[in-house]
């Protein structure tokens, strides 16, 4: 996940890349911010609506724990198709 300010050119992330690891914060805002994007990146295995539906109630859910208020305005759900490497390499 990123979160940027709408003012400023600063940016959080945090990452969390196995299931069994833990988020790690690689980047951090240097001062609270009012307003901001937050973008949210997930890849995992599972029905994409269903990994969906539940990043939308998580972020409800922290929301209204939290007291902020979020809009979303760009979804997408889906499932990659197969690799089709370009070129392939026989001999190492």
């Amino acid at each position: 996940m990123t979160l940027s300010p709408d003012e400023g050119a600063d940016i959080a992330v945090i990452n969390l890349v196995r299931t069994d690891g833990r988020p790690e914060l690689s980047h951090s805002l240097q001062e609270m911010i009012e307003t901001g994007e937050l973008i949210v990146n997930l890849r995992a295995e599972g029905d994409p609506e269903a990994l969906k539906a539940a990043m939308l109630r998580s972020l409800e859910e922290v929301g209204r724990a939290t007291g902020v208020t979020a809009t979303v305005e760009h979804v997408e759900a889906f499932r990659p198709g197969r690799p089709v490497p370009t070129h392939r390499m026989t001999h190492a």
